[in-house]
């Protein structure tokens, strides 16, 4: 599918809402995965993956995830991509501290009230109920994995539209976005 001149502003303000600016390699690779899009997602799970740095390869016939040189995002640093059986707690906290560097936000995680017999959805509740002033904002891929991120409420606030914006055209499944709070169920 070939995307129009407003498709292509829409997803371009996301991928640079997301990436914390403009960056060509990335935004040309989302467009790629959405005009060669080859099922009724409309490519938007594999512009997620890309913007989270878990991009597949190109070069791979069985599809396997491409190595960190191959990215066009560094892994895991503006957009978390996560099944629900996974991270480990200690990958989760280098997850969002990638965030924090990478978004240069300003707030402190309070360790001890997570619990490793949890799971990333118990995390993602306690986090958002520690944060002052800053929202965790998921962007459904069309599966089981998580792809989140941390924002102030404007900024939230526009990539939740732009997401809205960016999915509308896709037939087949209605895609969707929420702020994660404290009393998040998965």
């Amino acid at each position: 599918m070939v995307l129009n001149s407003s498709q292509i502003d829409v997803l371009k303000n996301f991928c640079a809402l997301i990436l914390c600016g403009h960056n060509v390699k990335a935004f040309h690779r989302c467009r790629e995965c959405m005009e060669n899009a080859e099922d009724e997602y409309g490519g938007i799970p594999d512009v997620l993956y890309v913007l989270s740095g878990n991009d597949i390869d190109p070069d791979d016939p069985f599809g396997n995830v491409a190595d960190d040189d191959k990215q066009a995002v560094k892994p895991q640093c503006y957009l978390i991509s996560s099944d629900a059986g996974a991270p480990d707690l200690e990958d989760f906290f280098g997850f969002i501290e990638d965030i924090r560097t990478a978004r240069g936000l300003d707030f402190t995680v309070e360790e001890e009230r997570f619990s490793d017999d949890d799971c990333i959805v118990e995390w993602l509740a306690e986090l958002s109920a520690q944060l002052e002033d800053l929202y965790i904002v998921n962007f459904d891929g069309a599966g089981e994995d998580y792809f989140f991120t941390i924002m102030n409420k404007e900024d939230c606030d526009k990539a939740r539209d732009l997401f809205k914006k960016m999915t509308a055209h896709i037939d087949g499944y209605s895609f969707s976005s929420c702020i994660i709070t404290s009393d998040f169920q998965g």
